[in-house]
């Protein structure tokens, strides 16, 4: 009995060992993970790059190809950005000292639209979008509209809103009406990509 318990408890071990002495799958199944490793990291490193950080790190987003800095970040946590001829315009507030939170973004939403209309009598205004937003677990206010110029073309605006780090984060993007579709997919990317 106590040899045939050798030879089982032998058995075992060797059995033990083999198995973890072969490799786990494929060759071609290890590849192919490896493949989409590196090529998962590769596109996670890319979208990396073309994210810009702001306010001391509490924020990141994809800033619109086109734009240049303005403004350098201040104390008063304000940046502008503008393209070469100074016609689009994008500025980035935060406010530490304006208090709010995220329940609070919907009614922030509703007043800007608000007072553009009472900016704006007649109903004049083009309205593209007024809505709130969930990016990656925040809230956007966002207030899209074409404002009609008695000068000619218009002013194609975006104002959005989110809470930052317990305050008030504002941006504001504008341009002339008739560039509407050059920048319209950029901006709405911008807000998508919004990190905080």
């Amino acid at each position: 009995m106590k040899k045939w318990l050798a030879v089982c408890l032998i058995t075992a071990v060797i059995a033990v060992s083999i198995s973890a002495c072969s490799p786990q799958g494929t060759i071609e199944g290890d590849a192919d993970e490896g493949e989409a490793t590196a090529f998962d990291q590769l596109n996670h490193e890319i979208a990396e790059q073309e994210m810009t950080e702001m306010f001391s790190n509490l924020m990141s987003l994809k800033l619109p190809q086109g734009l240049e800095a303005q403004s350098k970040e201040s104390t008063n946590s304000s940046l502008v950005f503008a393209d070469h001829s100074k016609k689009v315009r994008l500025e980035i507030k935060h406010d530490p000292e304006q208090k709010l939170t995220d329940a609070q973004i919907d009614r922030g939403r509703l007043k800007m639209k608000a007072i553009f209309e009472q900016d704006h009598p007649g109903g004049t205004l083009e309205w593209l979008k007024d809505e709130t937003q969930l990016v990656h677990g925040k809230h956007i206010a966002i207030n899209e509209v074409i404002i009609p110029s008695e000068q000619g073309n218009g002013t194609y605006h975006v104002k959005a809103w989110a809470e930052l780090d317990g305050a008030l984060l504002e941006i504001d993007f504008t341009a002339p009406a008739n560039m509407k579709d050059e920048w319209q997919n950029s901006v709405h990317e911008m807000i998508e990509s919004m990190q905080m």
